[in-house]
């Protein structure tokens, strides 16, 4: 089978290797990780997320922060966040994968009608497949903040046309201040594409040959082109993307919001000098927008404060949107605090 997972395991010194048979299965979890023994990762991982035990999961990750630094421990994350987005052989389909299409709003939400029906037959994704869309809207940091277990719930309820109980939709009065929302849904096969369709892999979204991800590319540009302005209500349509990739596309975003602005640059500073002192744990922030400035606390997921400071808002500089906007780039922002 190939592999699930883009991502690459922290190489072990030779000795780091020896005597380390059995233990439990966040151990076993690891060490296939750091062995890149990535055939009995993924077995391993798949059969606990499929079991809903994400506190194994989180037990594993843990661990792998005792050792490596944040940006390994993010690795391993991503590849347990690759591997819950998609899923094969089901008795209602055969492969499915979620997609999400990311909308930077100005304003109160547009309609969603206004994307799903279109894009869905845009050419965007392949001919042979079935894209279905949840309704409503919903907010960057709740899809960020769902275990492994919880997104492979969600893609299971798209899939099958049950509204995703692990991904409450925003409400029509959320974010009126404007802020990045997404469209979540599912690409599905009811029987697995050939290897010619998915150059021998069996991801869905994961590019086929260059030719035929270079005409979806440009069938996502003209169907986004083709968007009335009006019902836009002045929102930003970003490429649609999964979940393991969400971060990057708003840090693609964030190259040209932040570039060279010092305020900005220093809260992407403050928070990784918070994340470092979580110790493993989840790092996420809370936003409290006051007269004149924006609060930024950093916070464990579990509660702990790491640190809060109030950034200035200043004529001529960001606004609390924009801080908002660099905070969901570097960690999820804890729902209703704003």
């Amino acid at each position: 089978m190939p592999r699930k997972t883009t991502q690459q395991s922290p190489r072990r010194r030779g000795a780091e290797r020896k005597g380390q048979g059995g233990g439990t299965p966040a151990d076993r979890l690891v060490r296939a990780w750091l062995d890149e023994d990535y055939d009995t990762f993924e077995d391993l991982a798949e059969e606990l997320i499929a079991g809903g035990r994400d506190g194994v999961l989180l037990a594993a990750r843990r661990k792998l922060s005792e050792k490596y630094e944040d940006e390994d421990v993010d690795e391993f994350a991503t590849a347990l966040t690759e591997m819950a987005e998609a899923v094969t052989g089901q008795d209602a389909f055969d492969i499915s994968e979620l997609v999400l299409l990311p909308v930077v709003t100005a304003g109160s939400l547009p309609d969603p009608a206004t994307f799903t029906g279109g894009l869905a037959s845009s050419g965007a994704f392949p001919p042979e497949a079935k894209v279905v869309f949840a309704e409503g809207w919903r907010s960057v940091e709740t899809v960020n903040s769902l275990t492994p277990s919880a997104l492979r719930r969600a893609l299971l309820d798209i899939a099958s046309g049950r509204p995703p109980a692990d991904l409450p939709p925003l409400q029509p009065g959320d974010l009126t201040d404007g802020g990045i929302v997404v469209l979540v849904g599912a690409v599905v096969f009811d029987v697995e594409p050939s290897d010619d369709d998915l150059d021998g892999d069996a991801e869905v979204l994961i590019a086929p040959d260059e030719g035929r991800e270079s005409e979806r590319s440009d069938a996502f540009d003209r169907w986004r082109a083709s968007l009335n302005p009006e019902a836009l209500k002045g929102a930003l349509v970003l490429p649609h993307c999964s979940p393991s990739q969400l971060m990057d596309e708003i840090r693609t975003l964030l190259e040209g919001v932040e570039a060279g602005d010092p305020t900005l640059d220093e809260i992407v500073d403050f928070i990784g000098t918070a994340r470092h002192e979580a110790v493993g744990e989840e790092v996420v922030a809370r936003l409290v927008v006051r007269e004149g400035g924006v609060q930024l606390a950093v916070l464990t997921r579990s509660g702990q404060e790491l640190d809060s400071r109030v950034f200035d808002l200043v004529e001529g500089g960001p606004t609390a949107n924009d801080i908002r906007i660099v905070v969901e780039g570097c960690v999820p922002i804890v729902v209703g605090t704003e």
